[in-house]
């Protein structure tokens, strides 16, 4: 049975100062562990207090993978997770950081997708999956976006924060500095722009930027772009949730 100070510290992660200072998370679900699993992400221990259809296969590869496994109590449970109905299942983790740009050491032979002050981590979960279900696995935050490991942005994401190979977070002038010199056909995300359909890619190294809810790309990016795209439509909706139109614009380079 797990002690209750143990308890006390996986609570204490679901508060972001927590998750920052000792570079832990909790993740919640079995198929999430397992993901965690699959893709070899530096699981320190698994807490449950209720098994389903898949705790053998989860005791097999944590038995084959030397993680311990910790029995806790329904309440235990409730004080762990951060929803209203716990999945009963839990796995503590290792919070890889972000890591800054270096100018001379980043992969420049790779496309970015540019994240600028994603604010709502449902938000930047879904994006962060559909980068994943098309293959851009090197993501750049500003420095004003929400927390990447934000519970809600985790269950959002649905595992892709496993799946990404790249992650930096840095201040909009240093992502912009990189962008430049190693001459990156910069695309910006607007309301105001070349449409979509018609947009033909000219530098195989591209970074695709979408930006803010409700502020859209910084200034200094879009002063930068090489090319400011915006998605056709009837247009009866004022805008397309940032999400929404990150799924309809990666999939419109992916087929190009």
């Amino acid at each position: 049975m797990i002690l209750k100070k143990e308890i006390k510290y996986l609570a204490s992660l679901k508060q972001k100062k927590f998750r920052t200072l000792n570079q832990e998370l909790i993740i919640e679900g079995s198929k999430l562990i397992l993901d965690a699993i699959k893709y070899k992400q530096t699981i320190k221990k698994i807490i449950y207090c209720s098994k389903d259809d898949t705790f053998s296969e989860i005791r097999e590869k944590a038995k084959n993978n030397n993680i311990e496994l910790a029995l806790c109590s329904n309440k235990d449970a409730e004080r762990i997770s951060d929803t209203q109905n716990p999945q009963k299942i839990f796995a503590l983790i290792s919070l890889p950081q972000p890591k800054k740009i270096q100018m001379n050491s980043m992969l420049t032979k790779n496309n970015f997708i540019i994240l600028d002050g994603i604010s709502d981590p449902g938000n930047m979960g879904t994006i962060l999956r559909t980068c994943s279900w098309f293959g851009y696995y090197n993501i750049i935050l500003t420095d004003e976006c929400v927390e990447l490991h934000n519970p809600k942005t985790i269950r959002s994401a649905m595992g892709a924060h496993f799946h990404i190979e790249n992650i930096y977070k840095d201040t909009i002038k240093n992502i912009m500095r990189f962008l430049l010199k190693n001459n990156y056909e910069i695309i910006a995300a607007s309301l105001n722009g070349e449409k979509l359909s018609s947009y033909k890619i000219k530098n195989k190294n591209w970074a695709l930027v979408l930006g803010n809810e409700s502020k859209g790309v910084s200034k200094e990016i879009l002063e930068s772009a090489n090319m400011i795209l915006t998605i056709e439509g009837n247009k009866k909706m004022e805008s397309l949730n940032v999400a929404e139109a990150s799924s309809i614009i990666m999939y419109q380079l992916f087929n190009k």
